[in-house]
């Protein structure tokens, strides 16, 4: 089908901090050690300090008692830093962060040297989402730490953590760095450290990372992981890749990440290695049948978006890529999965069906364009005689919305009318063309028994000039006006652009005209068709040659648009602009500002854009110039996954050792 598969991001650009403590986020412990000229002055204080640290021990978890016995010590020994401290760390597990703060304040206000009160105080703010600017405080508390001991490991970490979330990315590395250099065996550090660079795309640094982390520990799930994506991004090398997920897998068969990208990767090589098909479908069958067990995999739905995108593939797998889609949208919704669902039961001839699907996902979506397109084909070819009831339907239970899912509508049908009338032309123009084809054979017989020299042979002579001149703008009208089907593949669009500046650079160079490429190296692969595509960017980047005819500056950026899963091409050039008052009928068959222009151009651009899912967008000032943007949709087999769900620990959290008070 030519139709938008559903989006499905990949986790390699989602990288997390590993967690390595008991829970999640990384849950302080009680109370450290303290030296004994620290601890409650008089017996009374020392003795409601001990049991306050009692009630606190893992086994008893007693704080609001705990805290009692700490204001009791206060009460005898009202100076002792220490039993503040503690007092804070209760109120802290109770979630008393207000008084907690202020118990910690005050142990710091009695022994501002101490770098373990300061590192307390830093969880906690670190905790403490409610509070404005708690990150940016609790990392001055984790710098106040290192500043009176700089080889305070955790509070080098932690500072790095939050760092990360604040997405001071340079800074993270610095103090990870840190960590590694002074605790070398601290394997969530060299961890974290590469990710940071995955983050940051210093793919070789990363690369070193993860090749010292198996150099100690060879069998590392995640490393190999990890590295899967940094051969990609550094080597382009898919069958390396291929190799660390398998070997991932292998170590730890719950890696779900991992099957997940493996799976992925052989989806995406599908169409120049066929054998990746249905490896790419065990993978997700078995992905499926694990997480039946473990329950951990929470975008399950996209796996079963991309099982429908594969059986989509084959006519005969319908029924399967229908189950898919329906299995995958109970567990998430998705648009695309839901248009292709209504495109599979077209292709069954199950037209009620088809027509309910489409309906929904315009309910649900009224901005997103697919489904219009196919609800106009299905209403223009199948039930004009509902349109009228639909509209009404959707004027009752969908006020807000109405006139913006009408207005789409209505120019979806008048694109469905619009092609049946080319192709209409197009069948009347190609028997025209035989005709004159016939007529131009008569012509040359009668011209060949004209005697030579004599006036009937020129006559006939220019007569047949200009009759193939009209036979050959048949066929060139004729080309333009009948587009093949689209043959898609996953394409780089960087490189198609690439190669077609190549070959036009001599053209610009010979018109004075400057070109600048700004690529985005992020961009994902679409599925498109590369020649179409290739010969539309060709139609836009001669109109841009063409309006600077004294020479000028050309700019094409390429973009990632991670929100809305598309990628947006950029053609800008500083030529003549166009008049305001033309702009609606540029993409109108036969209409040209140019003197020799057939006026075809930017109607095939239309046309292959919207063939490919997408949608155009023109900017113009007169005398300063045109901006004109393609925006394309990724597939679901070339998306980077842009979420926070954490389905295995990717990126280490917390130390295994906090800073807190031992008890006495």
């Amino acid at each position: 089908m030519s139709n938008a598969k559903p989006t499905v991001n990949s986790h390699f650009q989602g990288h997390e901090l590993h967690d390595t403590s008991p829970t999640p986020g990384g849950e302080p412990e009680a109370p450290a050690s303290t030296t004994e000229s620290a601890l409650p002055t008089s017996k009374e204080a020392r003795d409601q300090y001990a049991l306050g640290n009692w009630y606190i021990e893992p086994v008893q978890r007693q704080y609001s008692l705990a805290i009692n016995a700490y204001k009791r010590a206060l009460e005898f020994d009202p100076d002792c830093a220490a039993v503040y401290h503690s007092l804070g760390f209760a109120y802290y597990k109770e979630g008393e962060f207000d008084l907690a703060q202020e118990a910690l304040q005050k142990a710091i206000e009695l022994n501002p040297q101490n770098a373990n009160y300061h590192y307390v105080l830093g969880q906690l703010l670190e905790d403490w989402t409610e509070l404005d600017g708690a990150w940016e405080k609790a990392s001055q508390e984790f710098t106040h730490a290192i500043e009176l001991d700089s080889s305070y490991i955790e509070a080098w970490y932690n500072r790095g953590l939050l760092y990360e979330k604040l997405g001071d990315l340079e800074k993270a590395c610095e103090d990870f760095k840190q960590v590694v250099i002074r605790a070398p065996a601290f394997h969530a550090a060299h961890h974290n450290l590469g990710v940071l660079y995955m983050k940051r795309q210093q793919w070789k640094d990363a690369e070193q990372v993860f090749e010292e982390i198996l150099e100690v520990e060879p069998r590392e799930p995640d490393a190999h992981y990890h590295l899967a994506e940094i051969y990609l991004n550094l080597y382009g090398d898919v069958d390396r890749a291929i190799h660390c997920l398998q070997y991932a897998i292998e170590r730890d068969p719950e890696h779900l990440d991992a099957r997940f990208e493996l799976g992925l990767l052989y989806a995406k090589n599908r169409y120049t290695r066929p054998e990746c098909r249905q490896q790419s479908i065990d993978q997700f069958i078995e992905l499926i049948k694990r997480d039946d067990e473990l329950q951990t995999f929470e975008p399950l739905g996209q796996v079963f978006f991309v099982l429908g995108s594969l059986y989509d593939d084959r006519p005969e797998d319908a029924d399967l890529a229908i189950y898919a889609y329906k299995t995958g949208l109970e567990h998430a919704p998705s648009p695309q999965a839901q248009n292709n669902l209504g495109l599979l039961y077209l292709q069954k001839n199950m037209i009620d069906k088809a027509a309910e699907e489409f309906k929904q996902v315009i309910q649900r979506y009224p901005d997103y364009e697919s489904p219009y397109h196919n609800l106009a084909k299905l209403y223009f070819y199948e039930r004009d005689e509902e349109i009228l009831k639909d509209l009404q339907a959707w004027l009752e239970a969908e006020p807000q919305t109405a006139a913006r899912i009408i207005f789409h509508l209505t120019l979806s049908l008048m694109d469905v009318a619009r092609a049946e009338a080319y192709q209409s032309l197009y069948s009347q123009l190609h028997r025209m063309k035989n005709l004159v084809s016939a007529t131009g054979g008569q012509l040359r017989s009668v011209s060949r028994q004209a005697e030579p020299e004599s006036k009937l042979h020129t006559t006939l002579n220019q007569i047949l000039t200009q009759h193939e001149e009209c036979y050959n703008e048949m066929v060139e009208l004729l080309q333009q006006l009948r587009m093949e089907e689209p043959v898609f593949g996953l394409i780089d669009i960087n490189r198609i652009l690439d190669t077609l500046l190549r070959t036009l650079m001599p053209v610009l160079e010979a018109k004075d005209i400057e070109c600048q490429q700004i690529f985005d190296t992020r961009l994902p692969p679409v599925k498109g068709d590369s020649s179409q595509l290739k010969e539309a960017f060709n139609n836009l980047i001669i109109n841009a040659v063409d309006a600077m005819a004294d020479g000028g500056f050309l700019q094409i950026k390429t973009a990632y648009l991670s929100e809305s899963s598309q990628i947006r091409i950029s053609f800008i050039d500083t030529g003549v602009g166009i008049p305001y008052e033309v702009r609606d009928q540029l993409y109108q068959p036969g209409y040209t500002l140019k003197q020799h222009g057939s006026g075809f151009g930017l109607n095939i651009v239309q046309r292959t854009v919207r063939d490919h899912r997408g949608r155009t967008e023109l900017h113009s000032e007169e005398g300063h110039g045109t901006t004109f943007s393609i925006y394309l949709p990724v597939d679901l087999e070339a998306t980077p996954i842009q979420t926070n769900l954490q389905m295995r620990p990717i990126f280490y959290e917390s130390p295994h050792e906090l800073g807190f008070e031992e008890l006495v």
